[in-house]
């Protein structure tokens, strides 16, 4: 995911500065402000603003890889899941992240488009990670696919209500978790062979 100024997507979309300036006022494209008081555009929000659109992306935006944090306190596990969810398919970038904390720092220096997060660790648990995501304005856009060993109703809604995208049984397969980035619209269905 790249960050965009105005006069970027703008330039892009052979659109006017003052037309993009106007979608960010309006709420149509999500954009944060710099410290210094800028506005940037992910680029994940730019091609979500454009599918809902129905606009043409355009081919340097199209290529992009979704980038995936998993956060899990098991490593032997956390290594597996990375390996197959990094082998399912090439259009996914995955880091890993061995504990709450670490996952929170990683997210602030790498913003992910989604984190795999599970709900029980040590220290802060997943419930408290995916709230944290989703009260920050510069985190707020990230999907937060929750997982689970001990799955129950009752942690799934929890998960849902605070705002996770989704909420996964352990063990996880890659499947499901490419189902889900189809449809948040992260990446494009791959043709079913017929």
């Amino acid at each position: 995911m790249r960050l965009l100024t105005s006069h970027e997507v703008a330039n892009l979309l052979q659109a006017s500065p003052s037309s993009v300036l106007k979608w960010i006022e309006q709420g149509k494209l999500k954009a944060f402000r710099t410290p210094g008081g800028h506005r940037r555009v992910a680029s994940d929000e730019l091609v979500g603003f454009l599918r809902a659109h129905q606009l043409p992306v355009p081919p340097e935006l199209e290529e992009e890889k979704v980038r995936l944090l998993v956060i899990d306190d098991e490593a032997p596990y956390l290594r597996a899941l990375g390996a197959l969810l990094a082998r399912a398919d090439a259009r996914v970038e995955v880091d890993l992240a061995q504990s709450a904390l670490d996952g929170l720092l990683k997210v602030g220096l790498t913003l992910p488009q989604v984190v795999l997060l599970d709900s029980y660790m040590p220290g802060m648990d997943g419930l408290e990670v995916c709230k944290r995501l989703k009260q920050s304005a510069q985190t707020a856009h990230i999907a937060v696919l929750a997982m689970s060993g001990r799955p129950s109703a009752e942690l799934e809604k929890k998960f849902l209500e605070a705002g996770a995208a989704a909420f996964l049984a352990k063990p996880i397969q890659p499947t499901a978790v490419l189902s889900k980035l189809e449809a948040l619209g992260l990446v494009r269905p791959r043709p079913r062979s017929a």
